[in-house]
């Protein structure tokens, strides 16, 4: 060819590709609709769409308006695919998936029963086979729950009998639920392994009785779905607990921490080394925490005098109702709050409380939640 002409080709290309418009991709949507059967208009709560957001907490993200025949509609719109929970007046709610699937989700409503109690209805989505790994998941703990009751009930009524046989298998009844749900959950992961929604159903194993497994398997999605920031943190959070849990051993130095006490003084759990130290984890809020109480007071003022201090930490949010409880309880010992309590939390890999540690006189771990009996028979082997 010409270089004249290759010239003037190329330049003409070259003119093309700087003027030629640029196409932004459009913002996918999807659209989400329903029926509620009982509709209430005045109800306090609503209708809420909501998310999760980074510290795990719900926010609501909208407000859902019905039609005249109590109908709803409303759009999202989609950059990455994300999970959304749709509550409707807080008797029911759903999690649901959003991604490329329009859906249908359809709710009884208020409750209308004359004696109401707190066993909502199932709820399924309609609309695509991602959000059907979430149906499974839902129906699974649905059944779960309904099993609970039951269960329950019938230990109750062996409580009240002269069986002891019945007794006995009314309380292995739990460990059958148990199991069963177990077995459930990971039919269904095997089920939907290939879908991106799957990891929710991963997260209703217990990660420190099914841990290995449950790497594998958030691996495994990891890869599939490099690009899914869920997946990708829901494998980043477990290898962290994991982690987590190995500097909580029986025999390491258990993570230090500090906290302001009554007096507003910064305490740190390294100023008790010598001393045997309990580490109570607990809220004003807490049921159990407050009942399990006297029993922790109790052991303080047994052996306070011979090197035990026990460390009540509070996680309170609201420091008026820590003082409160403490005052209520006439709580003895080392008093902390810890407001901001996810780093306590996670250093400690607890969710429930109460939770104790118990510590030797070198900070190191001896025995992990020791309640009632156990922890008066722990102490008794320490100083008697």
């Amino acid at each position: 060819m010409n270089k004249k002409i290759l010239g003037i080709a190329l330049l003409a290309l070259t003119f093309y590709a700087c003027n030629k418009t640029v196409e932004t991709p459009k913002e996918q949507k999807i659209t989400v609709k329903g029926h509620i059967q009982f509709s209430d208009a005045n109800d306090q709560f609503g209708i809420t769409l909501n998310k999760r957001n980074i510290e795990n907490e719900l926010e609501v993200v909208k407000e859902i308006k019905l039609d005249s025949l109590d109908n709803y509609s409303f759009e999202i719109p989609v950059t990455d695919p994300e999970f959304y929970i749709l509550n409707v007046y807080k008797q029911q709610s759903v999690e649901f998936y959003a991604d490329d699937e329009n859906l249908e989700i359809n709710f009884r409503g208020i409750d209308t029963a004359k004696i109401k109690i707190k066993n909502p209805p199932h709820v399924h989505i309609k609309g695509g086979e991602k959000n059907n790994a979430l149906n499974a998941l839902h129906w699974a703990n649905y059944q779960n729950y309904q099993w609970m009751i039951a269960t329950g009930q019938e230990q109750y009524r062996a409580s009240l009998s002269d069986s002891d046989a019945w007794k006995t298998y009314a309380a292995k009844n739990w460990d059958v639920m148990y199991d069963s749900n177990e077995r459930d959950i990971k039919n269904i992961i095997d089920m939907y392994e290939d879908y991106p929604t799957v990891v929710k159903v991963i997260q209703n194993l217990s990660w420190k009785k099914d841990k290995d497994f449950m790497l594998e398997k958030y691996t495994e999605l990891a890869d599939k779905y490099p690009n899914v920031p869920y997946i990708q943190n829901a494998k980043a959070d477990l290898i962290g607990k994991i982690e987590s849990v190995a500097k909580t051993a029986i025999g390491t130095v258990a993570p230090d921490f500090t906290f302001p006490d009554m007096d507003g003084n910064s305490v740190s759990l390294s100023d008790f080394r010598g001393k045997y130290v309990l580490i109570d984890f607990w809220a004003s809020w807490c049921g159990p925490c407050r009942k399990e109480s006297p029993n922790v007071q109790k052991q303080y003022a047994l052996y306070k005098d011979k090197g035990f201090e026990v460390v009540s930490v509070s996680i309170d949010k609201k420091e008026v109702d820590w003082i409160k409880a403490v005052k209520e309880d006439d709580l003895k010992g080392t008093l902390l709050l810890a407001k901001d309590s996810k780093k306590i939390m996670k250093d400690y890999v607890f969710s429930g409380i109460p939770y104790m540690v118990l510590l030797d006189t070198e900070g190191k771990v001896m025995a992990l939640n020791l309640r009632g009996e156990a922890l008066q028979e722990k102490l008794k082997e320490i100083f008697n």
